[in-house]
């Protein structure tokens, strides 16, 4: 229950930091962060599907490409927990590193995506135009969000099943 009132405050808060932001600038990805948070909550299998719905409810909730979120998410993280077994989610430093290269997962993840269908309005100028920026806020904001996802939801998949 507190997982979907985390998707719904994720929600709220993505849609006002949309809103606040100038068009020029992406704003931080707080459903990639969301996605790694539920992630660390799950066994990998229930983490990577929950990962795919998030992306594809994103891509109905934004009127976006069905399936480019959705394959970003998985992803980012299949990432997740790739690094997970050689760097660990509790230390700072290393949860920055899983962040960012679970993010550039993500990024693969669409362009993937892009490849395979083809898409000629989505040009490697609008990936540029939008990735460092949505990098910059969502490392910047991610401390902040990460620290108040796990506070709200339950306690981590290894702590509750060791």
């Amino acid at each position: 229950m507190r997982a979907v009132g985390l998707v719904l405050i994720t929600l709220v808060l993505q849609s006002v930091l949309g809103g606040v932001l100038p068009d020029a600038v992406s704003p931080p990805d707080l459903w990639f962060l969301l996605a790694l948070v539920l992630a660390s909550h799950l066994p990998p299998a229930a983490g990577l599907v929950a990962a795919f719905g998030l992306g594809l409810f994103q891509d109905l909730a934004s009127a976006g490409y069905p399936g480019l979120h959705a394959m970003g998410l998985l992803t980012a993280v299949y990432a997740f927990y790739g690094t997970g077994t050689w760097l660990h989610w509790e230390e700072t430093m290393a949860r920055g590193m899983i962040v960012f290269l679970s993010f550039l997962a993500k990024w693969l993840g669409y362009l993937i995506v892009v490849y395979w269908l083809r898409f000629e309005v989505l040009s490697p100028l609008t990936f540029a135009q939008v990735f460092v920026p949505e990098l910059i806020l969502t490392l910047g904001v991610g401390p902040v969000y990460l620290r108040f996802a796990q506070a709200l939801v339950a306690p981590r998949y290894e702590e509750h099943h060791a």
